[in-house]
């Protein structure tokens, strides 16, 4: 299952998905499968921004 939203696209791997930063695919963010009902419930809440993504990719290239 493959999903892009804006600019972070998710891969569901058997165990956690991969959430992996479009214009750096080096930015991956893996998140347990138990855990992505409340992972996204929280980006949902504004409780976790998915623009930490952009942030850590920008930080690993500088």
């Amino acid at each position: 299952m493959t999903q892009v939203a804006g600019r972070v696209e998710a891969k569901r791997i058997n165990d956690h998905v991969e959430l992996i930063h479009v214009d750096n695919p080096d930015a991956v963010l893996e998140v347990p499968r138990r855990d992505w009902e409340s992972f996204t419930a929280a980006v949902k809440a504004g409780s976790f921004d998915l623009e930490t993504l952009n942030r850590l990719a920008e930080e690993n290239v500088a």
